[in-house]
């Protein structure tokens, strides 16, 4: 049986997670709560919970300090952050920049508020099904001086090279291994199955989503690694594996643990089930951060998968979202996650979480029984990320493809159509019921219920994007490109301008 720590400073919500929720069905026994981090560190001092689900956002204490105080007492006392508490993070659609500090932090999971008793009971499930699994540690883990010597350590590294092999009774010039690195599951332990697999395997050191593979001196590591990433492939683990060519030496270990890690967003992008050597893999290089330039891209990709998949428009979803994940492709691993979460979060909030037909049919944001952003930490390529999320789009395509013979979507997609062809002159809701031949109440409830947003917002929102595109791509003044996107007063013109991106129309063209 497990023990649950719930964290929340809302009562109703606190109130659902503790009563609602079917704990015992999935092993719990011993329920606690808290309403704030300082009192949730008290509560795993006194209780010693399996899992915590907290919010992040709370008085006192916050969550991510409260996870980041928790992880640092787990460090003093020797408990490695994967093998501590599970944490599971309950938190807002504007939350990304915590999510990501949740993630640094070795959160198992993150939910969106607000929440199902369904959504919590899968997060936990997962959460309980890992920690049920036989994972058995190499003996020799316990060997501390390994780990110091390719880890930063207070004291010197050849203090610590001549100590090991004083214990060992070898001789430093005599002792060399073979090193692989085995990317992408965040947390991994290795288990009694991989030993049994590859013998060669003496020591390996856990390094967030790397874990170093050190093999017996005279191992022919580029055979090796291909078994290994056969057999990974082949147990669906998502791991990329590099190996290094040359043996390894002690005082080497440093720098082969920083090259491993350097390589870690070229690995990311490469197709699971084949091994690649480290020397090769140096000299590619990813963006750690875009521009205003790239993420406008991504957002405006994003709006425009959206409106294509409302549409049931296949073929030009599919286009979008290449050139979605090809230009996310350009940044590092992180970027790429990030960039998954995000399409899927605004697809889910814009076309699921409104719609209770659609609910019925498609999980809300469950892919393979996980929620995206579980499934995104977990995976260990761009490829598998890709394949998921291109797999949720094409469910719900079918569902809007099964729509384009209902009127209310026709009448959605009329309006769309003729805003895009007529945005430079006047338009108005009377003129676009006359022509679809419904009232003007009508038409706008049916757009706003399809579309999450009036006839007014889209139509402006569309003349701002094309006001965007000509700041930027031409030398016009901003009256003029007013009068081109269907604003003939300049000063209504930058007014909603200002209030829509913050500048005015000048500011934002010399911020490019």
């Amino acid at each position: 049986m497990y023990k649950v720590c719930l964290v929340d400073d809302e009562k109703l919500e606190l109130n659902l997670l503790k009563n609602y929720v079917n704990w015992k069905k999935l092993g719990v026994d011993g329920i606690f709560t808290a309403s704030n981090g300082q009192q949730a560190l008290e509560v795993v001092r006194a209780q010693n919970p399996d899992i915590v689900f907290t919010d992040i956002r709370m008085p006192v204490m916050d969550g991510i300090e409260f996870a980041t105080r928790l992880r640092r007492r787990e460090k003093e006392s020797g408990t490695a952050p994967e093998h501590g508490v599970k944490i599971i993070f309950l938190t807002g659609y504007d939350d990304m920049e915590l999510i990501r500090k949740a993630f640094h932090l070795s959160a198992s999971d993150y939910i969106l508020k607000p929440f199902l008793v369904e959504d919590i009971e899968k997060a936990a499930r997962g959460v309980i099904d890992s920690l049920k699994k036989d994972r058995v540690p190499v003996p020799v883990r316990d060997e501390r001086l390994l780990d110091s010597i390719f880890r930063e350590d207070s004291l010197p590294q050849d203090i610590l090279i001549e100590r090991f092999c004083q214990k060992k009774g070898i001789r430093q010039e005599d002792f060399s291994f073979g090193v692989a690195g085995l990317y992408g599951r965040r947390g991994s332990q290795m288990d009694r199955a991989f030993f049994r697999a590859f013998p060669e395997v003496f020591y390996y050191i856990e390094l967030g989503d790397l874990i170093l593979v050190l093999t017996r001196a005279g191992t022919d590591m580029e055979e090796t690694a291909g078994r290994m990433a056969l057999w990974l492939a082949g147990r669906e683990a998502g791991l990329g594996v590099v190996f290094q060519k040359t043996p390894g030496r002690l005082f080497q270990a440093r720098r082969i643990k920083e090259e491993f890690l350097q390589v870690s967003d070229a690995v990311f992008y490469q197709a699971q089930g084949r091994s690649f050597s480290l020397d090769g893999m140096l000299f590619v290089r990813k963006k750690e951060e875009f521009g205003e330039e790239e993420y406008r891209l991504l957002r405006r990709l994003r709006r425009d998968i959206v409106s294509l998949i409302s549409r049931g428009d296949r073929e030009g979803a599919a286009e979008k979202m290449r050139q979605y994940f090809e230009a996310c492709e350009a940044g590092s691993a992180g970027i790429f996650r990030d960039g998954a979460v995000c399409l899927c979060y605004q697809i889910n909030e814009e076309l699921v979480v409104e719609n209770q037909e659609l609910i019925k049919f498609r999980n809300g944001l469950y892919l393979r029984s996980k929620t995206v952003s579980r499934l995104v930490e977990e995976a260990g390529s761009a490829v598998w990320i890709r394949q998921c999320v291109e797999g949720y789009v094409k469910e719900l395509l079918e569902w809007f493809c099964s729509l384009k013979e209902d009127v209310n979507h026709r009448v959605a997609a009329f309006v769309e159509d003729y805003i895009e062809k007529h945005y430079k002159e006047p338009v108005s809701i009377e003129e676009l019921a006359e022509k679809i031949g419904l009232s003007p109440g009508y038409v706008r409830s049916i757009f706003k219920n399809s579309k999450g947003m009036t006839v007014k917002a889209y139509l402006s929102e569309y003349r701002l994007e094309k006001a965007c595109s000509l700041l930027k791509n031409t030398s016009l003044g901003v009256g003029r490109i007013g009068q081109l996107v269907g604003y003939d007063n300049v000063s209504y013109f930058c007014s909603i301008f200002q209030k829509r991106y913050g500048k005015t129309p000048n500011e934002w063209r010399r911020g490019l």
